[in-house]
């Protein structure tokens, strides 16, 4: 199964150790928004940038934030703007890309992405338990 993982589940699998085994079981895909959320974090950590950017690289296939999934976020940001409900733009560009790509997105952080729903995204749950 493809899968799109959102960073707060990247971080989740790197934890419990899970992260090579989680990659061996899924088609797995990270959203560059993710990949800058992650390499930002370990720059912030004192981590080395580069091993931690060709870390996740050579783990993930790196969605990029390309015309369509562009499109696909103005159209829901305007959507969402005209009700009074903007997302938060990274959630909102995460989402846009994984409804472009018709990819579904784990995330441990549901509320954040739950009203994009609507307009296409698929949320998954994944067990780390049994992983």
């Amino acid at each position: 199964m493809r899968i799109v993982v959102e960073t707060d589940a990247l971080i989740a699998l790197e934890r419990i150790r899970k992260l090579e085994k989680f990659v061996e079981i899924y088609d797995a895909c990270i959203t560059a928004i993710t990949e800058y959320e992650y390499v930002r974090g370990e720059i912030r950590a004192g981590i080395n940038s580069e091993e931690s950017k060709r870390t996740v690289e050579d783990a993930f296939e790196v969605l990029p934030l390309d015309n369509k999934s562009i499109i696909t976020a103005s159209k829901i940001w305007a959507e969402l703007s005209s009700r009074g409900e903007l997302p938060e733009e990274r959630d909102l560009l995460t989402g846009a890309i994984c409804i472009s790509k018709d990819t579904p997105l784990w995330t441990l952080n549901k509320k954040h992405f739950k009203r994009l729903e609507g307009f296409g995204l698929k949320l998954v749950d994944v067990d780390t338990e049994n992983l």
